[in-house]
């Protein structure tokens, strides 16, 4: 029990001190319980925020297809945990993929561990994103519907009340900022996992996170 303690204090260190924590990790075998631990976190955080959106929707149904509301509910909340997870394997394959390019050495569990790692600033920002979320939704006024047809119609005009809401907007912005945190881990995760000088890892995180953010601040300026 002491040692899983101190292990997982030991991993908010990646927080301030990638370099050194990544090159004492690389002195043990590849572990992926404590990434896993950080990727299901961030995975309900998600899960919460998911929730809010369904119960939104459910408001807007008839009152005899809102009884179904929590399984609409349960699946959202399953699917947010689950995409948590092909979320980190994601990231991981696209790091281990470009890596080849500046021909990098390394498996790909200790590739995968160490962007788990990197997820951990994801629940911080996550954490904010749901509460911006549930305060933009709470203040949102909900028509009556009268008929099926309106459903589609009321939901797509809530849709683009909440992305053009300034916490909305907000949200998004920290959220980049957030994923630059989570760069700059990745970059020395990749530098040892993979055995990349810092340039290389540089290139390697930095050519994916960058096309994340440009499609990011698109979409934000699409709202706007």
């Amino acid at each position: 029990m002491r040692g899983t303690i101190v292990m997982n204090t030991g991993s908010i260190r990646v927080l301030l001190d990638p370099g050194r924590f990544f090159e004492e990790r690389m002195q043990d075998e590849p572990g992926l319980k404590i990434p896993a631990l950080i990727v299901l976190v961030y995975g309900l955080i998600s899960a919460v925020a998911a929730a809010l959106a369904v119960n939104m929707v459910i408001a807007i149904l008839p009152a005899e297809a809102q009884a179904f509301g929590a399984i609409g509910v349960a699946f959202a909340v399953v699917g947010a945990v689950i995409m948590g997870f092909l979320a980190w394997i994601f990231c991981a394959a696209v790091f281990y993929i470009f890596s080849m390019l500046f021909k990098g050495k390394g498996s790909f569990t200790r590739t995968l561990e160490f962007t788990g790692y990197g997820l951990l600033p994801q629940i911080f920002g996550g954490i904010i994103g749901t509460a911006f979320s549930y305060q933009v939704i709470s203040n949102l006024t909900i028509p009556p519907v009268t008929n099926p047809e309106q459903i589609a119609e009321i939901s797509e005009s809530l849709a683009g009340i909440i992305a053009a809401d300034p916490l909305t907007q907000i949200a998004g912005l920290l959220g980049i900022l957030f994923i630059l945190w989570s760069a700059n881990i990745w970059i020395f995760g990749m530098r040892y996992a993979r055995n990349l000088s810092t340039r290389d890892a540089a290139l390697t995180v930095g050519i994916p996170v960058a096309l994340y953010i440009a499609y990011t601040l698109i979409t934000l300026v699409g709202w706007l």
